[in-house]
C-alpha cells in the first residue's frame, strides 16, 4: 500500500470539509469563485430573471463563501434560486414592505 492510499484511508469527513471550505473562500479562483458566481448571476440577468436592486443584493450575497456554494449550486435551477435570493432578503430585511 503506497503511503497516498494510507492518508485517503485515514482522511476523515473534517479533512474533507476544510479541503472544501479552503475551495469556497477562493475569491478568484476555483468552482465557487466570485467571478463564476457573479456570471451565474448575470445569466439571469440577461433572462430577466434578476434586476435592479434584486441583482445588487445577490451580488452583496456572494460576497460570503457559504453563499457562493449556494449560488454554484443552484445554477442550473434558476426559479429556485430566485426563490433564495429572496429568502434571504426578507429573512434580512422582515420590516420591509415592499415586494422585492
Amino acid at each position: 500500500m503506497s503511503e497516498s492510499d494510507v492518508k485517503k484511508e485515514t482522511e476523515t469527513t473534517q479533512d474533507v470539509v476544510e479541503k472544501e471550505d479552503i475551495a469556497a473562500t477562493s475569491y478568484v479562483s476555483g468552482q465557487y469563485s466570485v467571478p463564476n458566481c457573479i456570471h451565474v448571476l448575470r445569466f439571469l440577468k440577461e433572462e430577466g430573471r434578476l434586476y435592479g436592486k434584486r441583482f445588487s443584493y445577490a451580488l452583496e450575497l456572494i460576497k460570503d463563501s457559504k453563499n457562493r456554494v449556494i449560488v454554484i449550486s443552484l445554477k442550473d435551477c434558476s426559479s429556485e434560486l430566485e426563490d433564495w435570493i429572496d429568502y434571504k432578503h426578507n429573512k434580512e430585511n422582515p420590516n420591509v414592505s415592499v415586494k422585492f
